[in-house]
């Protein structure tokens, strides 16, 4: 696939559906798979967040990888692999090997994660990619994000534009604001940089390309709709969008606070009440007791998810 199809859009960090007996649920991947490519969004399978990837035995991420990609090429839309956050290169680099052989378009790679709130060395990160780059086929989008307990410098970026072509792409996530948009400004003009939705609208004017996130899961068409918005011009239909974004993260985020659960377990639960094949968790995420779904149906009724998504 030319490699232009992957600058620009919006990525989701899919989940992983399994079974009721903890199963990997090829038929509610290929379905879920399905859904994201119809509506514009661009699959990540077996992630380490939302895509349960730290859980999934190597078979079950390959075959949840090949899944993914065989929806891809029947329906034409690129997919991307993220990598479990590897420590070494030498566990990077079988992955991406892996990815390669398995027909993906692009792969992400997050920095050296050693763990126990290790943080790295920025000589320590350069080294890695260094090292690691040189080794990888697929185009590259790399991944700073907050959520791995620390971040790269931004100059350590600056650097490896210059030096590994097959970097195309930066991802950006920090919940400072300030600190993304000095990364978008420094690093935008260069290579296409993409965010989380709540992020988009200040890197869009500062350059930003898309967005990569979990929130699509449940609500794709709103969140291409935001894009597809910003990105033509229609500041109302943008606006309108990004206002129930707000909204329904809002929402979710104080559900799964307040219920004393997690996102994951939250998102399965919210398409099981759409009638979407989600599947559910594996341990130690735990299942919804009934009492929670019921409230969480109720949720989705005053979200009007269904309405937004045409599901109704």
């Amino acid at each position: 696939m030319d490699i232009s199809a992957l600058k620009s859009g919006s990525y989701v960090m899919s989940i992983t559906p399994f079974d009721e007996k903890g199963r990997l649920d090829e038929d509610a991947l290929r379905e879920h798979a399905r859904w994201m490519g119809r509506e514009g969004i661009t699959f990540l399978p077996a992630g380490a967040d939302s895509g349960e990837g730290t859980l999934l035995s190597d078979e079950e991420m390959f075959r949840a990888w090949d899944i993914s990609v065989e929806e891809a090429k029947a329906n034409n839309f690129p997919v991307v692999v993220a990598n479990r956050e590897h420590p070494t290169v030498a566990e990077s680099v079988r992955f991406a090997k892996e990815a390669e052989a398995r027909g993906f378009d692009g792969i992400q790679i997050y920095p050296a994660t050693l763990g126990h709130i290790i943080t790295p060395t920025a000589e320590m990160l350069e080294a890695f990619y260094e090292e690691l780059l040189p080794q990888v086929n697929l185009p590259v989008l790399i991944s700073s994000n907050q959520s791995t307990g620390f971040e790269v410098p931004v100059a350590v970026h600056e650097r490896l534009i210059g030096r590994h072509k097959n970097v195309y792409a930066f991802f950006k996530n920090n919940p400072d604001f300030l600190n993304c948009a000095t990364f978008y400004a420094r690093i935008a003009p260069r290579l296409p940089v993409f965010t989380g939705y709540l992020r988009l609208p200040t890197a869009f004017h500062l350059g930003g390309s898309g967005e990569l996130d979990n929130i699509q899961n449940i609500v794709p068409r709103t969140c291409r709709k935001m894009h597809d918005g910003l990105f033509s011009g229609d500041v109302k239909a943008a606006d309108e969008a990004y206002g129930h974004l707000v909204k329904i993260i809002g929402a979710i985020t104080r559900y799964w606070q307040e219920e004393h659960t997690t996102r994951v377990p939250v998102y399965k639960g919210i398409l099981r009440v759409l009638g979407r094949p989600g599947g559910y968790t594996r341990p130690p995420y735990l299942p919804l007791s009934s009492a929670q779904e019921t409230r969480l149906a109720k949720l989705v009724d005053e979200l009007e998810i269904r309405q937004l998504e045409g599901l109704a």
